[in-house]
């Protein structure tokens, strides 16, 4: 018969022997397969990393933060992705090791919760994020008007040359490549460090970026929940609706299934298994990113693969040698038993604090070692023992949810752990503020400012509390001293131009709101409260000119619309 043919009796025997007839047999031995050829990847892959000397020398630098001072609301998004992006762009480069985002805004929290002084450059060289011994430290502040950005770079440089550098520049917002571009080329032109930095366009869309980090903005639901199910299935939809969103989409949906997987003793292996192809496929859209490397141990450790684990460890630890997480996982891995690691896991520990911190939103695969890495920790979870940084995290979640008595424990809690801070007294204080017990807050603020002369913020809330109290002359004279202090802070600029129309002094407070509204053209507030002046002097024109371009920078400010509308019909 034709195509028949007699089997080699060599070729039966070998079939016999390395593809066994029987189906759990076959599976075994496919396992195995993929494992060793795994395994050989793997260690060629950091063999190469270990040899190459370009890697280990590498400056480390981290985006710390991306603030929008205006608008305050509606642009929290914005700030995610650009953090993202913008260490993303870094990592491309080929030059530089990266900390992740999520370590840095965890890092950011902290210094903000430790009352850190944003403008000082050696406070943050001195602050507890110096373990991580980087290069550099970039934090952006950014003010948008319609379609351009006003962007503040404050470049912190750590090492032998510990120094801040600002740079200032006006970016247009067209497309979110355009607008990476150009920020990147800020410090390329500005600081030689970057002088080989290279912008790698990814076809983003404004549209695809802001669905995207707004679905990011969510809080994980209760993992199998109808609502887990709809939020996983919305991150799906992104990749058909914007491709170029895929690595982001996969990666994050790994970090889903991994939270899901490590709910079960012993985790879900084959959740493990869906969120490892899509690591694997994130890592080949964007190689290099130590973030991948660091979850790929976790999901092994979690696959009680221990051998794995210590291999993408030791991977994510040579892209980035301050890897906390990886040198947590080395230290599991390392031994026979977890105490052969101590050292490691320890040092893991100092650099990345935050493992047994739960994040307010829920996104935290690595809370599934606190269990093997209490003997390690401070505080154990289990027992409800939280630390400083998560009682000012749940204080400040429940006060904007204005769940005010579960605020007020947490800070009370925050300020025994903590006595030496003035941040948790400040927040019992506004607090108050809120719920309109304005004398027991300045009472409180009135303590706080003898242990904490110079303050600005305690100062502050004293002169809001003045305010509110309608004593406007004490509130004039704090603002005036937070202004002394720190001449650009913002709110207490805003502030004093209210109080002093309050006090009737027009001819100062519109030679102040005029300056103001010069120096920082952004805040709608300024031009409400000049226009507020003009108004008052009888100068209806420049009141109108005042609040239309109030109403320009925020266009669902009803307030503004309805008072404009009626001066019109003044002035006509």
């Amino acid at each position: 018969m034709t195509g028949f043919r007699i089997p080699d009796p060599n070729s039966i025997l070998l079939h016999r022997v390395f593809w066994p007839a029987h189906p759990i047999a076959k599976n075994m031995l496919i396992q195995l397969l993929r494992k060793l050829l795994s395994l050989l990847f793997i260690s060629l892959f950091f063999c190469g990393l270990a040899s190459h000397p370009s890697l280990q020398g590498r400056p480390l630098v981290g985006v710390l933060s991306v603030d929008i001072h205006y608008p305050s609301r509606g642009l929290n998004w914005l700030e995610i992705f650009l953090q993202e992006e913008l260490s993303l762009q870094l990592q491309l480069a080929d030059s530089f090791s990266i900390i992740s985002p999520e370590s840095m805004r965890r890092w950011n929290q902290r210094l903000k919760n430790s009352d850190w002084a944003e403008s000082n450059s050696s406070g943050l060289n001195n602050s507890e994020i110096s373990q991580l011994k980087p290069d550099k430290i970039l934090k952006l502040s950014i003010q948008k008007v319609l379609n351009q950005l006003s962007v503040t770079w404050n470049i912190h440089s750590f090492r032998e040359n510990k120094s801040l550098k600002i740079i200032k520049n006006i970016h247009s917002w067209i497309t979110p490549d355009k607008l990476i571009n150009s920020l990147l080329n800020d410090i390329i032109k500005e600081d030689k460090f970057f002088r080989d930095l290279r912008y790698f366009p990814l076809n983003y869309t404004w549209e695809g970026i802001r669905s995207f980090y707004q679905w990011r903005l969510k809080s994980v639901p209760k993992i199998n929940s109808y609502a887990w199910i709809e939020h996983k299935d919305e991150l799906e939809a992104l990749i058909f609706s914007y491709p170029s969103l895929e690595a982001k989409v996969r990666f994050y949906r790994s970090i889903l299934l991994i939270i899901k997987s490590s709910e079960m003793d012993p985790a879900h292996v084959p959740s493990l298994n869906s969120a490892e192809k899509d690591i694997l496929a994130s890592m080949e859209i964007h190689p290099g990113n130590g973030a991948h490397h660091s979850l790929l141990a976790l999901l092994h450790y979690l696959r009680k693969e221990p051998l794995f684990a210590k291999q993408q460890a030791n991977i994510a630890h040579k892209i980035n040698p301050r890897d906390g997480l990886a040198l947590i996982i080395y230290g599991l891995t390392i031994g026979k038993t977890p105490q052969a690691g101590s050292s490691y896991i320890r040092e893991g520990l100092r650099l990345y604090p935050f493992v047994a911190e739960p994040s307010s939103d829920n996104w935290q695969p690595y809370h599934a070692l606190v269990k093997d890495l209490e003997p390690w920790l401070n505080t154990s979870i289990s027992n409800n023992k939280t630390n400083y940084d998560q009682l000012m995290s749940f204080g400040n979640e429940n006060y904007n949810a204005q769940r005010w008595s579960e605020a007020r424990q947490a800070f009370k809690d925050a300020s025994v752990l903590e006595p030496s801070l003035p941040k948790p007294l400040l927040s019992l204080a506004k607090l108050d503020l809120a719920q309109h017990n304005t004398q027991n807050a300045l009472s409180l603020l009135t303590k706080i400012r003898q242990k904490f002369p110079r303050h600005a913020d305690t100062i502050l809330y004293t002169g809001y509390a003045h305010e509110k109290l309608k004593h406007y002359n004490k509130a004039e004279s704090f603002y005036r001293e937070v202004l002394n202090l720190k001449p650009e802070h913002h709110k207490a600029l805003l502030r004093l131009g209210a109080v002093l129309i309050k006090l009737g002094k027009r001819g100062e407070a519109r030679s102040f709101l005029e300056s103001l509204t010069q120096k920082y053209p952004m805040y709608t507030v300024a031009w409400w409260n000049l226009g507020i002046i003009y108004y008052q002097l009888g100068e209806l024109e420049l009141a109108e000119s005042a609040w239309e371009e109030s109403l320009r920078l925020e266009p669902d400010n009803n307030q503004v619309r309805v008072r404009l509308a009626q001066l019109r019909e003044e002035l006509f």
